[in-house]
């Protein structure tokens, strides 16, 4: 007794004379005749598109087995396909049906298809763990709910490549927890803000910046927005700028702590610290001005008190003085400025030279 059911099959290959075989092959010889009319019969198509695309399935992790039975076809057939029958010597077949050709065709490399154990690319799996600690999940509770050691996790996000029941594990518990809140789940304060802190300080993308479509492609780009979060120093830094910008128009540290909700003990220990810079730079500016050389004193007169440069003397102490005086102190006395000689005439300059040798 043949397994097969009656029909075409059975006609052919058991001999199966019965009337529903029969009737099956009268069909099918009528849908022949109709297609060769039309011009529309083809029997066979090119095998090269459909042993391509089971090279690149096998080249996603799939085997032979699985496509067979994602396609609904024999092994054999894809496997004569491939590498043809050695047992009977024939070469890899040029021609397939194009039933078969659809079926292989439709087939695409998706997660589903993969066994268990299939080692696939990482990227989808690290850039989920690493949205979860961004939101503020310990590593230690995706752990537990990972059923891992403490320090797999960590382990896991450095390796480029992963079995397919961990990318499964790891998209489940993202899909559990990227919009829970870990403080509601009993992740204490501190855990909570280590995690995100450690998150930033490695810039690991947030959940938001990640679509659905992109989250396991290795060319993707994360969207952050405009600007990352400020940092921790930052935010102080800020808040330290903003304290001592009120206190210059004169403002109490009571007022300044109600209008930035900070505590009195940060905003006194602001301002003392602004205070205390503000006078080590004003003793450093003075040990700089006492270090810097003085010119001498100017003397008028062998005997004389020296006078000041008339530019460094007080405004009561300055005179106006005419044309062959210089200015010196009130009270003391002026030197007339003796008059160019080399521009008066030759007899007053005569004169002059004789007065001088015998006055």
């Amino acid at each position: 007794m043949s397994p097969r059911d009656h029909g075409y099959a059975r006609y052919k290959l058991d001999g199966c004379r019965c009337y529903v075989c029969g009737f099956a092959v009268a069909q099918w010889r009528d849908a022949r005749e109709q297609a060769v009319r039309r011009g529309q019969w083809q029997p066979y198509v090119d095998a090269a598109p459909v042993r391509a695309h089971l090279r690149r399935l096998q080249a996603c992790g799939l085997g032979l087995r699985r496509i067979a039975q994602a396609a609904g076809v024999d092994r054999k057939r894809l496997q004569a396909v491939l590498h043809g029958r050695p047992e009977r010597g024939t070469p890899p077949q040029r021609q397939v049906r194009p039933g078969l050709a659809q079926a292989v065709l439709a087939i695409e490399p998706t997660e589903d298809l993969l066994g268990p154990a299939t080692v696939i690319d990482a990227t989808g799996t690290r850039r989920r763990l690493q949205a979860l600690v961004a939101a503020g999940w310990p590593q230690a509770r995706l752990a537990a709910r990972l059923g891992m050691a403490r320090g797999c996790v960590s382990a896991l996000m450095a390796r480029e490549r992963v079995c397919v029941r961990t990318v499964r594990a790891v998209k489940a518990l993202y899909d559990t927890l990227w919009c829970a809140d870990p403080r509601r789940h009993g992740v204490d304060a501190q855990a909570y803000s280590r995690a995100r802190n450690q998150a930033r300080s490695r810039y690991w993308a947030p959940v938001g910046a990640w679509d659905d479509d992109t989250l396991d492609d290795p060319a993707a780009v994360p969207d952050t927005g405009a600007a990352n979060e400020p940092t921790r120093m930052e935010r102080t830094a800020a808040r330290h700028n903003e304290i001592i910008h009120l206190a210059s128009f004169g403002l109490s540290a009571l007022e300044i702590e109600a209008r930035l909700g900070v505590s009195s003990t940060t905003v006194g220990t602001v301002l003392r610290a602004e205070r205390a810079e503000r006078a080590e730079h004003v003793v450093h500016r003075r040990a700089r001005s006492d270090a810097r050389p003085r010119p001498p004193p100017r003397v008028t007169a062998p005997g004389a008190a020296p006078n000041r440069d008339y530019a460094r003397a007080p405004a009561s102490l300055r005179r106006k003085t005419g044309r062959g005086h210089s200015p010196v102190h009130r009270g003391a006395r002026s030197r007339t400025r003796q008059p160019d000689l080399a521009r008066a005439p030759r007899a007053q300059r005569a004169r002059r030279m004789r007065q001088r040798r015998h006055p």
